[in-house]
């Protein structure tokens, strides 16, 4: 017997949006999502796919799958598939509701050589990790988020700076909880582990001169999806976060 996948998402997203997106009602659906993205798919379960999709905030992905099971001869599958297509344009799968199971456990910090670190063609003064995902935030950043400039191209003499700054943002929860607390920018809204594990981080920048290390952050969270959170650093201490957007 066919498992009722369209039923499991009716039941789901009801619970999901009666509790305001508990833990466990996030969790239901994920469940339902990694079942049939595993699975062999008729149209019917694609579209309950793109549905789920389009609940956790995978636009792109809801895009994608919707456009394979549409009846483009249909008036409102042609309507639902334009603004899907638009969604996915200015979202992609960028704003998601996560899967936290996924995220706890802290990170293994990478040990870095000075091999690692490559030098830009197009300004000397800049370099990126070309071999090593590093981790900020307890997140592993994929290549290309991550670049160092520096004052001169001299990269050893700034070797053991960049390495301890790197090393101190793979995991500082406690000062970007208490920091967005303190900064109070929605007295209903308090940060904690779940939003500090939920970051989502689009680009670092770091920046070394002789007396200080300048870290500039963009990140995402689950608060404001559609913005997203700036975050500056002086050293190893967070001078300020705001959204944008």
């Amino acid at each position: 017997m066919n498992k009722n996948y369209m039923k499991e998402y009716i039941e789901f997203s009801n619970e999901f949006r009666k509790s305001n997106g508990s833990k466990e009602s996030v969790e239901k659906i994920y469940d339902l999502l990694y079942e049939l993205e595993s699975i062999e798919k008729s149209k019917q379960e694609n579209l309950v796919l793109s549905n789920v999709y389009i609940l956790l905030g995978f636009h792109r992905s809801a895009y994608e799958t919707f456009k394979e099971a549409a009846d483009s001869k249909n008036t409102k599958d042609a309507s639902k598939l334009y603004v899907l297509e638009q969604k996915a344009k200015s979202h992609e799968n960028n704003f998601i509701i996560k899967d936290l199971r996924k995220l706890r456990g802290e990170k293994e910090k990478v040990q870095l050589v000075l091999s690692d670190f490559s030098q830009s063609k197009k300004d000397e003064k800049k370099f990126k990790i070309k071999n090593k995902h590093i981790v900020v935030f307890n997140k592993v950043l994929e290549k290309g988020k991550f670049s160092i400039c520096l004052p001169n191209n001299r990269i050893k003499e700034y070797f053991d700076k960049i390495v301890e700054h790197i090393n101190w943002l793979s995991n500082c929860k406690n000062e970007l909880i208490d920091f967005y607390n303190k900064e109070q920018f929605d007295l209903q809204i308090r940060a904690d582990i779940d939003w500090y594990d939920t970051l989502e981080l689009y680009r670092i920048l770091i920046i070394i001169n002789d007396d200080d290390v300048f870290t500039s952050v963009t990140a995402g969270d689950d608060f404001y999806r559609d913005h997203l959170l700036e975050i500056e650093l002086s050293g190893n201490k967070i001078t300020s976060m705001n959204y944008n957007g």
